[in-house]
């Protein structure tokens, strides 16, 4: 990831696994099925995805945002801070069971 400093490389990179975490746990919970009536994917495998898809979106969300409001004004700065904790509090939340 080289470049200039500051150019959003790591951001970017994040955001490029969040989307290759998500299309794989997309293949494997629905498209997989569809292709063999064998293949089922669990509840117990399927709260493990879930968990996995939140924290990759909350990665690859989360820093795209913060490369985009280091660009920007003190308002969206705040909003993606604001954004950016209200999605981790509701993800440590529902890891933990709570909602």
């Amino acid at each position: 990831m080289g470049g200039n400093k500051g150019n959003g490389g790591f951001a970017l990179f994040c955001c490029f696994i969040a989307l290759g975490v998500s299309a794989v746990i997309a293949f494997i919970t629905y498209l997989l099925p569809l292709v063999s009536d064998s293949i089922t994917v669990g509840g117990d495998v399927m709260n493990v995805f879930d968990i996995v898809l939140e924290v990759s979106s909350l990665v690859g969300l989360g820093f795209g945002a913060l490369a985009f409001s280091a660009r920007s004004g003190k308002l969206v700065k705040l909003l993606t801070a604001v954004f950016v904790l209200v999605f981790l509090v509701a993800i440590v939340l529902g890891i933990v069971g709570i909602i």
